[in-house]
């Protein structure tokens, strides 16, 4: 009984040491761009680290009062969340058909859909610039919100179809006895259960739009940078601004910090029910 609990007993600091381990490893770069981006330019890489300094603000300053930092964070907000609200509309009735109606052709159908995931994105962006080049929309949000629908739908979808197989076909056969009409109970009976799904998505898709990169650095110029590209900016061909890049990679934290932990209850919840089920 006691050899038991012993190896109970270190079974469970095993547990924790690699909790620990993992948070740690988790959080800390996190931190170190947070007192780095308080530190004056010449302690960024100061030899030893300096971690007990007097705290400053003229790196953040320095990048809010910037060139145009503002209409690029704007930029990315509006990109992000029209992104996130198209493709939660498509992608949800897409994946409702999935989970409802069989027809022939259903499952390869649905197989095509990960193709976009598939490919290399630079493979993607080739054959989008060539297209909104033509149709004169380089340096626009709305290339960027179609570039990014690129990848939101088709996540979007696969995360969607097991949330609405879970919903059980009897509540809505019910509601369709009952009166309604397909569509009605689409919108009275399963969306109200696939709430947390739907947050759960959103947010997903919210933080995929909000760290891309390579679309943006090719899609824009000086009207609709992003955040990710206006960051690269403060690599100049004279110098490296430590400070101003994590200045503003702190910054670039605080909107999906707040989105994520309003939604985190949603998130955790619609991820265990039915983003693992496809």
């Amino acid at each position: 009984m006691n050899k038991y609990r012993l190896l109970n007993t270190l079974n469970t600091i095993l547990i924790y040491l690699f909790l620990a381990a993992a948070i740690v490893l988790s959080v800390a770069p996190i931190l170190y761009l947070l007192i780095t981006s308080f530190k004056p330019p010449e302690m960024t890489f100061a030899i030893p680290p300096v971690w007990i300094f007097t705290p400053t603000l003229k790196n953040y300053i320095d990048v809010v009062t910037g060139e145009d930092f503002i209409k690029y964070f704007f930029n990315s907000v509006v990109v992000a969340l029209t992104t996130t609200l198209i493709a939660l509309v498509l992608g949800s009735f897409a994946a409702y058909g999935f989970a409802r109606f069989r027809f022939r052709g259903a499952f390869w159908l649905r197989m095509s859909v990960l193709i976009p995931q598939m490919l290399p994105p630079i493979t993607i962006i080739v054959p989008l610039y060539i297209l909104f080049n033509g149709l004169k929309l380089i340096d626009t949000q709305t290339s960027l919100v179609i570039s990014y629908l690129t990848f939101t739908i088709p996540l979007a979808i696969w995360l969607m179809i097991g949330f609405f197989e879970d919903v059980p076909v009897d509540l809505e056969e019910s509601a369709m006895i009952d009166g309604c009409t397909r569509l009605e109970a689409l919108f009275r009976v399963n969306l109200p259960l696939v709430a947390p799904g739907l947050a759960a998505t959103a947010i997903l898709g919210f933080l995929y739009c909000w760290n891309e990169f390579l679309y943006a650095v090719i899609l824009t110029g000086r009207d609709a940078r992003t955040l990710p590209v206006t960051i690269t900016s403060f690599m100049t061909n004279k110098a490296i601004l430590w400070g101003r890049i994590t200045a503003s990679g702190s910054l670039v934290l605080i909107p999906v910090l707040i989105f994520a932990l309003l939604a985190q209850r949603y998130l955790i919840r619609g991820l265990s029910k039915g983003a693992v089920k496809g």
